[in-house]
């Protein structure tokens, strides 16, 4: 009982060494950076987001006062058409030949189960 006394004891010390060592990270200080980290960040997020579409705009303006909106349109579908995935198409196949199918399979399913009996006996 005195060993397991003796262990749980240095296992508290050892936890209350971590968060004595730990505390800057994980308590208050640390959620605060944490969050300030995480402001400065959307801040930034924001202004990357406000630049782009402010040269949006600019390619727009400029596409619009160059009347080269159609040579545009024309290299974008060029572009998609280059990197379009070819998708193929399933087989159709007729109700016709699946219903013929699925009686083949029946059928010779209904063979193998009389083949084993016949052999039992």
């Amino acid at each position: 009982m005195s060993a397991n006394l003796n262990r749980l004891k240095k296992r508290i010390e050892t936890l209350e060494k971590w968060v004595d060592d730990n505390e800057a990270v994980a308590g208050p200080e640390g959620t605060l950076d944490t969050f300030n980290y995480l402001i400065t960040r959307i801040k930034q997020a924001d202004q990357m987001q406000a630049h782009l579409n402010q040269l949006q705009q600019y390619l727009q303006e400029y596409l619009n006062e160059t009347e080269s909106m159609d040579q545009w349109n024309e290299f974008i579908q060029t572009r998609e058409r280059e990197n379009a995935v070819q998708v193929p198409s399933p087989e159709e196949v007729s109700v016709q030949e699946e219903a013929e199918d699925g009686e083949t399979v029946v059928e010779e399913d209904t063979e193998e189960q009389e083949a084993p009996k016949e052999s039992e006996e």
